[in-house]
C-alpha cells in the first residue's frame, strides 16, 4: 500500500485558490502601503434629507485648531494634519499601523445649499458638519410679445 499525503484542496483548483489568496491579500492593501507614504484619508458619510445635507468624519487624534473647513463656489473643503508621536530613546515600537500626515477631502454640493448657513461640530473624534437646505427657486419666466 502506498501512503499519499493528505490534502484538503483538489489539485487543480489548489492553484487557482492559491492566486486567489494572493489578488485578495494585494487588493486589501494599497499598492504603496509602506512605511515612507503614510499618508490617510478619514471616510465620510455623506446624508440628505429634504432640509439638510450632513457630512460625518472619523478623525480621531486631531484637536478643533487643527482642522480647516472651508466653502467655495460650491465646494465643501476638510483638511488637516495628523502628527505622528515622538518616540523617545527608552521606547521601542513593535508595530505601527496608524496613518499620520495631511489630508484634504473635497465635495461638490449641489446648487440649493444655503452657504451661509454651515455648522460644524468635533466632539470625541468626529467631525460633523451640516449645510441648510434652501428650496429650488423656479426660473422666471418671460413673456414674450410676438409681432
Amino acid at each position: 500500500m502506498t501512503l499519499v499525503k493528505y490534502t484538503r484542496r483538489r489539485p487543480v483548483l489548489g492553484m487557482y485558490d492559491d492566486m486567489n489568496s494572493l489578488f485578495n491579500q494585494l487588493w486589501s492593501r494599497s499598492f504603496f502601503d509602506n512605511a515612507a507614504n503614510r499618508n490617510w484619508l478619514p471616510a465620510f458619510d455623506v446624508r440628505e434629507t429634504d432640509k439638510l445635507i450632513a457630512f460625518e468624519a472619523a478623525i480621531p487624534g486631531l484637536e478643533k485648531k487643527e482642522i480647516d473647513i472651508s466653502l467655495h463656489d460650491g465646494i465643501l473643503t476638510v483638511s488637516g494634519e495628523r502628527k505622528e508621536r515622538e518616540i523617545t530613546e527608552n521606547e521601542t515600537v513593535h508595530c505601527s499601523e496608524q496613518r499620520y500626515g495631511q489630508f484634504t477631502r473635497s465635495f461638490s454640493l449641489p446648487s440649493e445649499v444655503d452657504e451661509s448657513q454651515v455648522e460644524a461640530k468635533y466632539q470625541n473624534g468626529v467631525l460633523n458638519i451640516t449645510l441648510t437646505k434652501v428650496a429650488p427657486q423656479e426660473p422666471e419666466r418671460k413673456k414674450i410679445a410676438v409681432k
